[in-house]
């Protein structure tokens, strides 16, 4: 008789899943699932926003009805969506707007750099200040001292921002503004670059001396946009996003006034999911409940960001031994970075503090010396108040040992990695060969059982999934060196860790990432296979559909 019953109920449970029609369906294809490695399909149904079946074509065909769409694939592949877990969105303008910032990324030499911000001044009222962010002193020939950026404009203030994010360059005006001289002195946590053989400041701003281009009660800064050309400008970056295969993206520094402009983005139905970390500089307002934690399908707040650690790229993260280049001041090898600015004391008491109140922790940490610290941190928090599972991050994890990813695995931290090598993998010759293999150590920590993420962080490598898919497989420069060869992953694995992976880091691994029933209708699709194409090639393939929530969202 029981078995009878059994036998009835999954009759029933049967019709009833049969009896569901689909609102898209993708067939004759290559889908990979991500169930597990291997995992294959022909053709996928969709419903409600849900992945209803995955299957052959035969199978799915009974999801069809008249009013489902179907997209004959012709052979292309399918992968779930990609997640994009710490990036830093910014509206897109056009250059003429006052309040647009340069995107320097592209800007291939000193000459153009100095041409292209001298067509900015001619635009901008005198005395304003012009803005840049991305540039590459690898790529101009040398850092843009003041010097180079008074070629530009000696009637406006210059600031121009590294592509790490941790070295900024200003030109004489914005210099004299702030009253940097020869009398200044470094900062703790930063430094100011010098002419050599003096004390006078040479434009060149690391970590915390940045912060005293701001000094001045009088820079005239750029009209701010109106509300709606902010809206405008942010539809315009993740309409581009979209359409690169993200369908989820990780705000890693966000303000108050961003959580209202994601508000409406999800309340328009804009089409992305957004995980919200919040800036360090607001915690007073989540600890107060003016950012309040929230989990819905399209907007997730968290977490929280802080910066413990420099610059890998930028040469400023801290080591335990010198980085393998002659420190310019003494003349040796005996440069070890810049240390951050909080002790040891202040960094475990900043995260008791968050993690006894019951969020995420993302630390953005680079260097051996200051991730230690990080993980002692993690480790005297968690002791002091046992949390089930609290999956804090380190954000990028770069310069690592074997020791480092042990703790790692022993306190289920997640590290996001970068996937950066080919456009600033010639950066990271400064770390010397012992290091560069435990750099960004994808391979060892699968290995070793750690689930990690990959990111862009965008804009210090390009949001583009395909090109960073590709840095993750081949660790190839630009100029085809390879960056630490013993961490290349295959396409597969580096797929989960853009997908899946990146949906654990958030806390949502039973929901989206793979691509099977009861998940998320995310996902891409692709012109090639990632997986049987030459990793070379990987950078360049093209997406031809972006589906979010069962919808086609972008089309080639």
């Amino acid at each position: 008789m029981r078995k009878l019953f059994v036998f009835f109920l999954l009759n029933i449970f049967s019709l009833g899943i049969y009896a569901q029609k689909a609102d898209l369906i993708l067939t004759g294809g290559n889908i990979i699932t991500l169930k597990q490695k291997g995992d294959r399909a022909e053709a996928i149904a969709m419903k409600d926003g849900y992945v209803l079946a995955v299957g052959t074509a035969g199978e799915i065909e009974k999801y069809k009805s008249a009013d489902t769409r179907v997209v004959q694939l012709n052979g292309k592949t399918v992968i779930p969506g990609f997640n994009d877990v710490h990036q830093h969105p910014a509206p897109v303008y056009s250059f003429e707007e006052p309040y647009a910032t340069l995107e320097l990324d592209t800007v291939s030499s000193m000459k153009n750099l100095i041409s292209l911000i001298r067509r900015k001044a001619a635009i901008t009222p005198k005395g304003m200040l012009i803005r840049g962010v991305g540039y590459n002193e690898t790529k101009l020939g040398g850092q843009p001292i003041r010097d180079s950026l008074d070629r530009a404009s000696t009637d406006h203030p210059i600031l121009i921002t590294h592509v790490s994010g941790h070295l900024s360059a200003a030109n004489s005006f914005l210099m004299e503004l702030n009253g940097i001289n020869e009398n200044t002195k470094d900062p703790a946590g930063g430094a100011f670059e010098r002419y050599h053989g003096t004390n006078k400041p040479d434009g060149i701003c690391k970590e915390a001396a940045a912060g005293y281009l701001h000094h001045a009660k009088n820079i005239l800064y750029p009209p701010k946009p109106t509300e709606e050309q902010e809206m405008a400008g942010y539809r315009l970056y993740f309409n581009k996003v979209l359409a690169s295969g993200l369908t989820s993206i990780g705000d890693a520094w966000t303000t108050p006034e961003k959580v209202g402009v994601y508000r409406k983005l999800v309340a328009e139905g804009f089409p992305m999911r957004f995980n919200l970390i919040i800036g360090v500089d607001y915690l007073d307002q989540v600890l107060s409940g003016k950012i309040p934690q929230m989990n819905t399908d399209y907007l997730r707040i968290s977490t929280i960001k802080v910066f413990h650690g420099n610059s890998l790229s930028g040469k400023t993260c801290w080591l335990y031994q010198p980085y393998d280049m002659i420190n310019p001041v003494t003349g040796k090898k005996d440069y070890y970075g810049i240390p951050p600015v909080r002790s040891q004391a202040g960094l475990d008491s900043l995260f008791f503090k968050i993690h006894h109140a019951g969020w995420q922790i993302a630390c953005h940490s680079n260097g051996d010396r200051e991730i230690d610290m990080v993980i002692n941190a993690i480790e005297n928090a968690q002791k002091l108040d046992p949390r089930p599972d609290p999956r804090h991050r380190i954000e990028h994890c770069s310069i690592t040992n074997q020791g480092i990813l042990d703790r790692i695995k022993k306190d289920g931290i997640v590290p996001v990695f970068h996937c950066y090598m080919y456009e600033l993998g010639e950066k990271m010759l400064v770390y010397g060969p012992e290091r560069i293999s435990m750099l960004h150590p994808t391979k060892t920590a699968q290995d070793m059982g750690i689930v990690y993420a990959l990111h862009s962080d965008a804009p210090i490598s390009p949001y583009q999934a395909m090109p960073r898919l590709g840095s993750a497989v081949t660790r190839k420069t630009k100029e085809g060196i390879v960056i630490g060869a013993n961490q290349c992953i295959d396409a597969e694995d580096g797929i989960k860790a853009y997908t899946y992976a990146g949906a654990y880091a958030t806390f949502e691994e039973n929901k989206k990432g793979k691509l099977q029933p009861g998940f998320f209708a995310d996902m891409v699709v692709l012109d090639a296979d990632p997986t049987t194409i030459a990793p070379d090639d990987i950078r360049n393939i093209k997406v031809n559909f972006t589906i979010v929530a069962g919808k086609i969202v972008y089309q080639r």
